[in-house]
Parts: structure tokens; C-alpha cells; sequence
């Protein structure tokens, strides 16, 4: 979701497929687990999608980074035995097209992905993850980090969100079965930025996404990313230190359904550098005129 200028876009962003992509795989990887890990890697190249991968021991820096964490993640859906933050880089909103098939400059930048070595718990108690649970888990985080935002509400593909899909999913990969994925196969079949729909929305609602995009293009920031979930997502800037200018784009599942309800919160740092007075009310009064900067 991309909100600027008076418009709510819905687009596709993937990773380019003409060089590999660079994984750091995690440092502290028994020889079981880096079975596991590379494994989910071969599957997804022999599925048809058209990656690749360059698998990077030691914890070597790369854009796709997995670490593995020994108890249960906390996620905005609760606890859960992953979690994949991955972002999209476009273009500056003022190098943006005000329609068009694409978002100019869309790529995906980087993938963090947490693998939990034991089960979330709840009524069980926490056990160690087997070998068909954690190649499953790698395979499907492993299609969030390929752009992959959502899950697949039926049928047995990679990304559907049933958990009790994962063993099943990792138990037929070590049997030898390929990986099919229509949903992945599909987005790397487009390309990156392309757009699924362009609304018009009250000017008020992208007036901080508009703002912070003048200052931050204004002091050199870099950016803006793009991050999404299925819950909520977030626009953002990052300055030569690396902190973070961010805005919340919120109730992303009714967004899909009306975007015309568009609702974006600043985070705390963000709002400082963007006066409350100069904001643009509902009523469509203009702003104020002024000037701030990042850090003020």
C-alpha cells in the first residue's frame, strides 16, 4: 500500500531475478538445521519462480538475513515459530507517476526472517521443532521474504496460513516432492511495482505521508520503504545515522475492501518533525506554511 498524494495504491514488489539473491544463513546453524535451511532454498529455486540464491555462511551480511531464535516469536498476531519483516524500496513520491501500470523504482531491499527452534506452547508444552516442521517453516517464511505478503486462505500451497500445513509442507519436500506455489509464481510473473489498483482518497488522509516525503527528500534521507503485513503496514524514511521517519498504515483488511478508508498514524519521531499545527484538517482547509527538518 502506497498513500500519497491524494491516492491509495495497491502494488506488487518482488525481488529482481536476473542475479542470485544473497542469504545470510545463521551462524549458530547445527548441521541438522543447515540441512533444513538450505533445503527450503532449493525448493523455491526448483519451484519455477526464476530466483536464485547465494547462501552466505558465518552470518555474512545480505539482504535476505535468517537467524533462528530458541523460544517462541512475538508477532501482531500473537506467538508464533516465525516472522519475516521484509521491505520494498521505490523511488521518491516526487519522481512518482500520478497513474500508470507501476510504482517507479519498486524493489524489494531486504528480508529478515526469525525461525523458532521449539513450538509456541500454549496448552503443550514447548518441544523442539522436527525436521519436517522446521523445512517447512523455512519454505514458507522464505516466501514472505520473496514478496509473498499475505497467506492463501485454501488449498495446500506453500503459503497458505494453516500452521498445521507447515509438517506437512516440510515432511513432503524431504520425501522428494517439488514445490508448487501458484501465488509466488504469479507475482515473479509480473513486474516489480506493477500496480493492482490506484484510488482516489480525501487529500488529508496522505497529508503526513505527503509532507514527510518533502523533508525527507529536502535533508537526503533515504527511502521511502514500503513494509506490510496483513494487519497493518508502514511507510518510511531512514537518515544518515539510521533512525527511522515512519508512518502506520492501519487496518489494512478493510483497506483492501474500501481504500477510501485510509487511516495513517506517525510514529513519535516523525510527528516531531511534522508541526500538528500545519496538519491538513478533514474539513479540507490548507496547511499552514513553515518549515521543519528531521531531528527537530
Amino acid at each position: 500500500m502506497l498513500p500519497a498524494a491524494g491516492q491509495a495504491t495497491l502494488f506488487f514488489c518482488r525481488w529482481p531475478s536476473d542475479t542470485p539473491i544473497p542469504v545470510s544463513l545463521p551462524p549458530d546453524a547445527r548441521p541438522e538445521e543447515r540441512r533444513s535451511l538450505e533445503r527450503a532454498l532449493r525448493a523455491w529455486e526448483e519451484a519455477g519462480v526464476g530466483v536464485r540464491f547465494l547462501p552466505l555462511a558465518d552470518g555474512a551480511p545480505a539482504p535476505i538475513e535468517i537467524r533462528f531464535v530458541d523460544d517462541a516469536i512475538e508477532t501482531g498476531a500473537g506467538r508464533d515459530t516465525g516472522n519475516a519483516i521484509v521491505d520494498c524500496r521505490i523511488a521518491p513520491l516526487s519522481a512518482q507517476p500520478a497513474d500508470g501500470a507501476q510504482v517507479a523504482g519498486a524493489e524489494l531491499a531486504s528480508a529478515r526472517l526469525r525461525l523458532s527452534r521449539r513450538t509456541g506452547g500454549g496448552l503443550a508444552r514447548p518441544r523442539a521443532l522436527t525436521e519436517a516442521e522446521l523445512t517447512g517453516l523455512a519454505v514458507h517464511e522464505l516466501g514472505h521474504a520473496l514478496g509473498f505478503a499475505g497467506h492463501v486462505r485454501r488449498g495446500g500451497a506453500a503459503m497458505a496460513g494453516e500452521s498445521e500445513r507447515i509438517p506437512r509442507l516440510g515432511r513432503a519436500l524431504l520425501e522428494g516432492e517439488r514445490l508448487s506455489d501458484p501465488g509466488v509464481r504469479a507475482l515473479y510473473r509480473l513486474p516489480s511495482g506493477a500496480v493492482l489498483s490506484r484510488t482516489a482518497v480525501e487529500r488529508w488522509r496522505t497529508d503526513l505521508v505527503d509532507r514527510m516525503a518533502r523533508l525527507a527528500e529536502q535533508h537526503g534521507l533515504e527511502g521511502p520503504f514500503v513494509r506490510v503485513g496483513e494487519q497493518a503496514g508502514r511507510i518510511f524514511w531512514r537518515d544518515a545515522r539510521g533512525a527511522e521517519y515512519g508512518l502506520m498504515i492501519v487496518r489494512l483488511r478493510e483497506l483492501l475492501r474500501d481504500p477510501r478508508q485510509l487511516a495513517v498514524f506517525p510514529e513519535p519521531r516523525t510527528r516531531a518533525a511534522l508541526p500538528r499545527e500545519r496538519d491538513l484538517r478533514p474539513d479540507g482547509a490548507p496547511a499552514r506554511r513553515g518549515r521543519s527538518r528531521p531531528g527537530r
